[in-house]
């Protein structure tokens, strides 16, 4: 099974990989420097993840002021011509981080019109979600994602649920690790699970 694990917010030293060795590890941002201390660094990653703009924009701050360590160690990852050359998916280069690849976003938009999808792009987890969509993975891990009880993050991030839908009315597998908002509630709201056949 094609699988991929998208690598967020860390609780425990070591890789995911551990768990699903024939899986492919894509990195999210700061998920390496934020956790460093605490945790140490995971080095086992095939792709590297960041569609934010680099300079700030409306309700943004950009990379370089919100994730200055981050940033400089995107200037230190190797090119396509170098040994180590992994990937690094961007919403726009910078001629600083030779690893830096265009993320195909007219692809994605041809894909997902904006009339059925557009509104649901909330973040760059739906993004790479519909990326995984359209290389054929078959298995979405999310792991470290949807963590956060904080209520602007949880709004900022709520298209994940409607992407993880997409996937799975595609036949797409996708596990979520806990903790995370993304499993869903436990009781439903304002219906009876007794009555509909829930399980609580």
């Amino acid at each position: 099974m094609k699988t991929v694990i998208f690598l967020g917010k860390r609780k425990t030293a070591g890789s995911p990989l551990e768990q699903w060795p024939d899986a492919e590890l894509w990195g999210t941002t700061h998920s390496n420097q934020k956790y460093a201390k605490q945790y140490g660094t995971v080095d086992d990653w095939h792709a590297w993840w960041d569609l934010h703009p680099f300079d700030p924009v409306p309700g943004y701050p950009g990379i370089k002021k919100k994730r200055q360590k981050t940033y400089r160690w995107y200037q230190t990852l190797p090119g396509p011509d170098q040994p180590g050359y992994r990937p690094l998916w961007l919403v726009e280069l910078d001629p600083t981080i030779p690893a830096g690849v265009l993320f195909p976003k007219q692809r994605i938009l041809d894909a997902f019109p904006r009339e059925v999808h557009g509104r649901w792009f909330t973040c760059q987890v739906d993004l790479m979600m519909a990326y995984a969509i359209l290389e054929g993975y078959e298995h979405i891990i999310l792991h470290g994602h949807g963590i956060s009880r904080e209520l602007s993050h949880m709004v900022d991030h709520c298209g994940v649920l409607v992407w993880m839908t997409v996937a799975r009315e595609r036949g797409i597998q996708v596990t979520i690790l806990p903790p995370s908002w993304y499993l869903g509630p436990k009781h439903p709201y304002g219906i009876s699970p007794g009555h509909w056949g829930l399980h609580p």
